[in-house]
Formats: structure tokens, sequence, C-alpha cells
């Protein structure tokens, strides 16, 4: 009779084989108690020392790994037997399962799947034939036999195709999101009877996997709604960066659909009770004076295209509507912290271009939602929570910064986010937030634990959901929320955000705290993340102090006071300058060295004249035509330029077709321009209107009054039904003395428009710059 381990393990017979091995049931003479013993016979003898670690999961959703030794020359496992049914068989007999059904079931594999992830275990190779029901119709994940540690990179391909995430097939280090990817397959296998990816042979599978889009489950099952299909197809992104971060992300976002759709995982009347609560606060909400307008304009710049050629248009348009928006992220642009890209901006499109669309999007909602929070005439105790929320997302962007890391603004709005749900209570729910202090007072117990309590759902729970419906990247919303108790070190960009941001949530309070206090927390907060970040205390007192004056330079170049506020009165000690008795937030020797880092070109910047701005504009163009530039992108800098300096109320750029002697608009700036650039287009003959005179005449044009006698005429139908404005200029692009474009600007009203002479000659110049550019691509630049 067979036997393992000398004679202890004594084999009944095999009950399983697949690519890595057989699986026998045996009897443990010592324990006396079934086991089921698998025999790796495609894997090295060090997967016995990689069990190990296997070893110490415990969880119900997971088939304990008792033992592992080497036997016959080959890695032994020794596992739990459970008895029941794989999922492959449950699949084979019943078919499909519900979208509930599917999710429910999907979502305990997950708890499993998330607490190997804690403890830094992939498990490689999630599929139905290792996900066991046992006769109680628990799922219990099986088979962590190619289990290995987060990041480590695999000789040979691991796992069973269909499966397999891009990364595993590309041979990159594999993280949490691969297991996420298998997770996703599963959920989608459960929906439609089929896999994300199939085909006749285990190459097809592989490259249609690594390279071919996944269709939505919904056009196989009708029942799976707009919601599901999204959740299905994140976990599936080809790209691991864009995947929920881990199981514990992917296991949330599914709860949030279950409860949606009525279902639920227990029955538990607290689960019921919070989601009503939270509906209950978000009607509240948006039935708020400024919460729908707030929540459409970062719902616009989160949803704007993600084709490369228009990204840049929709971005620089949005934030150019908003013109305190537009100043206030120019000057944070071009301060030191940004100091790195060099020169001047000018121009939210130039930002755009040297900073990166994600950077430049994320600066402007965090800008416009510090404006929101802090512009309201309410509490005190709202003041402060305002100062602290962007004080959050400061120093998530300062650990970004020093642990070297690049998209460091991603990392400021995931700080300040850490801090939304108790800004929205304080904002939105006034009477609320009294009984919260209240409670606080009378049962001196922590705010979190008040509040949740008195709305019936955490302030984290109340955050996240309306991060969630502002369309924020998943990512996003991951890193909010809470970290398990012990850190472990991040193995991706979403792992990181999560890391940052709360670790820069826990360490807020010691701004406030006395030193003793601080003190103490500080310790606990370094043994805690010391698998993240083995920083000394030291380290950490440089971060706060870095974080304090950075932060009292960006509030003085945005203009904010911080007088009476006592969190301001600890960002000052903790940055070493002192408080001044006067108007001053600091004395001048104490501001000095944070007015140095943020030091400012005003005169290119955020100068009040239209001259001023228009010579800005000019030298900012210069400086990119010495280098590599974009066309369209530098043409936007100069549209941008002549709308903000001059304050047309619609500005554009047109080009001509060959193909059709026409002229068409192609991109601009102004109230509701996307209705106006697909109809802004005209013939350049007949020569009988305004603006096929420009382009036969080749000259400036400035039309003060459309309706004026001598020009009514010559203002055609089509114009006058499409554009709301009385007051026009057209600046004509020639080259070789043959029309190829034009620069256009109106006022809504006749004689609005005056441009003296020095301004003048300034868009002159901004013209013949892009007619420089144009001619420079040309010749092959």
């Amino acid at each position: 009779m067979k036997s393992f381990a000398q004679g202890r393990f004594v084999v009944e017979r095999k009950i399983g084989q697949g690519g890595q091995g057989i699986v026998y049931l045996a009897k443990d003479t010592q324990l006396n108690r079934h086991v089921a013993i698998k025999v790796l016979h495609s894997q090295p003898l060090q997967t016995v020392n990689e069990a190990q670690v296997v070893s110490r999961l415990q969880h119900p959703n997971i088939v304990t790994l008792f033992d592992a030794f080497a036997d016959y020359g080959h890695p032994c496992l020794v596992f739990e037997f459970v008895e029941g049914k794989t999922l492959a068989e449950q699949l084979k007999q019943n078919g499909l399962f519900t979208p509930v059904a599917a999710v429910k079931l999907l979502i305990t594999i997950l708890e499993g799947v998330y607490a190997a992830h804690q403890i830094g275990v992939v498990h490689r190779d999630i599929k139905p034939q290792n996900i066991i029901i046992d006769t109680t119709g628990r799922a219990r994940i099986m088979d962590f036999g190619a289990a290995a540690c987060a990041g480590s990179v695999s000789e040979e391909m691991i796992g069973t195709a269909g499966y397999m995430a891009p990364e595993v097939i590309a041979n990159m280090p594999v993280g949490t999101q691969a297991d996420v990817f298998a997770c996703g397959v599963l959920l989608y296998q459960l929906l439609t009877g089929k896999l994300s990816a199939e085909g006749d042979s285990i190459y097809t599978i592989l490259h249609r996997t690594a390279n071919e889009s996944v269709a939505a489950p919904s056009l196989s099952n009708s029942a799976i709604d707009a919601q599901l299909d999204h959740l299905v197809l994140v976990s599936l992104f080809k790209n691991p960066l864009e995947r929920y971060v881990d199981a514990g992300a992917m296991r949330s976002a599914l709860l949030g659909w279950l409860e949606q759709s009525g279902g639920h995982l227990t029955d538990s009347v607290d689960s019921q009770n919070k989601n009503s609560t939270l509906d209950f606060l978000l009607r509240r909400m948006r039935h708020s004076a400024d919460f729908p307008s707030l929540s459409q304009t970062i719902s616009a710049i989160n949803k704007l295209s993600d084709v490369e050629g228009e990204r840049l248009q929709n971005l620089s348009g949005v934030i150019l509507q908003d013109f305190s928006l537009t100043n206030k992220l120019l000057k944070m642009v071009n301060s030191a912290s940004y100091g790195q890209f060099g020169g001047s901006i000018s121009t939210v499109s130039r930002a755009i271009v040297i900073l990166g669309f994600d950077t430049v999007r994320n600066l402007a909602i965090t800008l416009l939602l510090f404006e929101h929070m802090q512009n309201r005439g309410q509490a005190e105790r709202l003041r402060e929570a305002v100062l602290q929320g962007f004080f959050c997302g400061v120093l998530s962007r300062e650990l970004g910064l020093k642990c070297g890391w690049k998209d460091v603004e991603e990392a400021l709005i995931c700080g300040m986010f850490q801090q939304m749900g108790r800004l929205l209570t304080l904002y939105y729910f006034h009477e609320e937030s009294i009984e919260i202090n209240k409670r606080q007072e009378q049962t001196q117990e922590a705010e979190h634990i008040a509040a949740e309590a008195v709305l019936g759902i955490s302030y984290r729970e109340l955050g996240i959901s309306v991060v969630q419906s502002w369309n924020f990247p998943e990512r996003i919303v991951t890193s909010m929320r809470e970290l398990p108790t012990t850190v472990r070190a991040p193995q991706s960009q979403g792992e990181r955000l999560r890391v940052f941001s709360n670790l820069a949530a826990d360490l807020l309070p010691i701004v406030s705290m006395p030193a003793s206090a601080g003190h103490h927390t500080l310790q606990k907060i370094i043994q805690r993340y010391n698998s993240a970040l083995p920083w000394k205390e030291r380290a950490y007192h440089d971060l706060l102090a870095d974080a304090a004056k950075n932060y009292l330079s960006y509030l003085s170049i945005l203009g904010i006071s911080t007088r009476g506020s006592v969190f301001a009165k600890g960002l000052l000690s903790l940055a070493g300058v002192k408080e001044s008795p006067v108007a001053n937030i600091v004395d001048e020797d104490g501001l000095h060295d944070a007015r140095r880092a943020a030091s400012i070109s005003p005169e290119q910047v955020a100068a009040a004249s239209p001259a001023a701005m228009l010579a800005a504009g000019v030298q900012d163009i210069t400086n990119t035509l010495v280098g590599e530039f974009k066309l369209n992108d530098l043409l936007r800098m100069i549209l941008e330029t002549m709308f903000r300096s001059i304050g047309f109320d619609h500005v554009l750029f047109c080009t001509r077709d060959a193909k059709s002697a026409c002229m068409s608009a192609r991109f601009g700036f102004g109230e509701d321009i996307d209705k106006i650039l697909p109809k802004f287009q005209f013939k350049l003959e007949p020569v009988s209107d305004v603006f096929q005179l420009v382009m036969a005449k080749q000259a400036d044009v400035f039309v003060e009054d459309i309706n004026a006698e001598s020009i009514s005429q010559r203002i055609p139908t089509w114009y006058r039904e499409l554009v709301p404005a009385q007051t026009l200029v057209v600046f004509p692009l020639l080259i070789d003395k043959k029309p190829v474009g034009l620069f256009y600007g109106d006022k809504k009203n006749a004689h609005e428009l005056v441009i003296p002479h020095d301004q003048l000659n300034q868009l002159k110049t901004l013209r013949n710059q892009a007619i420089l550019a144009i001619r420079h691509k040309q010749s092959g630049g």
C-alpha cells in the first residue's frame, strides 16, 4: 500500500490529477484523520519552504494546508480533506448562476483570496476546479500549491490558460492583481458559462488573453446590468494597475453592487439600515443648493475623453470655464513644488503638456474641492476641517515625493479624500455634526465612532460612496479604504496610494497633539507601517516639517488666511516659523523659506493686465517652439492665451480642408463650444460673406457690430443662427500667400470688445508664432 512520510500518511485512493500533480486521499495515522496529499511533479523542492508561508492561512473560505515535505523526490502538500463538489462540477451540473447568486458566491471566494493577499501571498491558480463547495454550501479555496509571494517572478508560466493574467503570460512580476484577474474570469464564467478568452488551442487562448479586448458579459446574458458589466470588466483590464488593487477591493465593489441590486450577502438588519441611511444622506446632498453643480463639474472632468487628441482640449476647456480655478491652478503649477518642470507656465494647455493630463486633472479637482469647501461661511469647525483635509493631501503627496514616486498628484487627491466623509458631514449635515460633537463630549469616544453612531454609517463609507458617484478610478476609491492592522510593503500603484493616503490620515492628528502624546502616537504609527515604510523617527519629523512648509506656501499662493486657526498654529510650529501678532499669518523672517519655496512669476502668470498676460503667453510659446512640440498642442496654447488675456467669449481655430475647399473649426474655448465647433465652417468661394472676404483679401478683420449697416449684409445666416455674438475678430493664417487657417474671437454684445494697439500687435505675434510652428512641422521638424 502506497504511503508517505515514512508511513505516516497511508494512501486510500487517488481523488484527482492535474497538470501540476496527483491528489490522494490518505489517512494520517498519527492524528487519525483523513487528509488530501498533493504530490507536485512540476514544482521544485523549494516549494516546500514556500509552503510554510501558505500554512499560516487560517480562513473559513480556504482549505487549510497542514504540512509540507519532500518525498519520492517531489514536494508533497498535506491539505485538510473537504467533502463536497468542485465549482467546476456544479457549473457542469447546474449551468449558469443568476447575477446575484454569482456575485454572492464570488464575494465569499474573494474573502479567502484577500486573506492570502493580506500576508503577501498570491494564489496564482484560481479556477472552478480549485474551488470546492462543502456539504454546508460554503465555498472553499483549494490548492495553494502554486502560490508565491507577491512580486515574485517565476522561471516558468504557472497557472491555467484562460485564467492567467496578461502579466503572467508576459513573465512579469506577479502581484495581487493576477488573482483579481483570475477571479474576474471566474465571475465571467459564472455569469456567461464561458471564459473571457477562448480558443481552439492554449496558444490561441493566451494570445487573446494578452491582446484582445473582452466582450461585455451582458452580451451573453441580458440579465446582467451595466454596473455589473463594468465591475467585471475592471477586473479584466490588461494593465494590472487599472484593475482592483487586490481581492478586498474587488469584494468591496461587488458588495456595493449587491446592495444596490436588492441582494444581501446576509440578512443583517444593520447592513440594510446602513444602506438606507446612505441613500438618505446622498439624497439630502443632491437636493442642496451647490452639491449638484460641484458634482457635475467633477464628474465632467473625470468623464473626459481618453482619446489622446481630445484630452488636452477637453480638460483645458473645462478648467477655463472657471476663472478663479484657472488662476489658482496656474499659480500652483508655477510654484517651486513643480519647479522640476522648468520655466513659467502661463496657460492651462501648456501645464497639461508639461505636467501631464492626470497631474493637472487631479490638481484641478483638489483645488476645486478646497475652494468650494473653504468658501462656506459656516462654523469654525468646518474651516479647521478643510485646512486639515488639504494638509492630509499635501502630506500624502510629500510621502510620494520622499519615496521617489512620480505620480504624486494622485497621492495629493487620495490624501484629501481620506477626510472626505468628515468634510461632507460638516458641510452638508450641520445638525448631525453638532450631535456628533455633543456625543464626543459626553462619551469621550473618538470622533469617527461618534459619527457612525449618529449618522448610521462611517465617515469612510460616506466619502467612498460620493467619490464613486463622481466617477473616480477604482484605484483612487481603493486608496480610501482602511488598511489591515499589519501593513505590508506595497506591490503596485494602487497599494502605494492606499499606504500614502492612510499613513497621511494617521499622521494628521499629531499636528494638534502635545509633544508627549504626539511622540507616543508616532511610535505606534512607525511600528504599524514598518514593513511598508522602514523609516526612523527622524524621517517622520522631517516629513511633517517639509509638508508643513509646502502647505503654508500653498496657502500663501492661494490667498488663504489662517488667522485664528488652532490647526494652522500647530503647522507653524512644525514648519519652524513664528506666528505674527499683526495681520500677516507669520512674520517676514519666518515666511522667507516658504515664500522662496513658492517663488512665482506674477508678471507671467497672474498679472491682471491683458498686455502682461499676452506677453507671458508669447514668451511661453517661444519657449515651446525651441523644443519638441505637437502642433495642435501649441495652437491650443495660442488660442488659450487669446481667450484669457483679451476676455473673448469664444475663440476658435479653423483649418482649410484642401479637398472640399472649406474652412472648418478644429478646436476652441468658450460656453457651449462643443455645440459650435461641428457647425462652424464655410466654403472659401464664392467670395461674399465676411469670412470669405477675410480669406480672399488676406486681411485681419475687426467687426464691432454685426448689425451695423455697413456690414450686416456680409454676416452669413449660418453664423447668426450658430453663435450668440455681435462683435468678432478674425486673423487669417497665410503660408506662401495661401490661406491655411484662421483664429477667431468674439464678444456677446456690440462694441464690447476693445483691443488697444499694443495688444493687437501681441495677437498678431501669436498668429505669426502659429505660422512659424506650421512651417516647422511642414519642413519635417
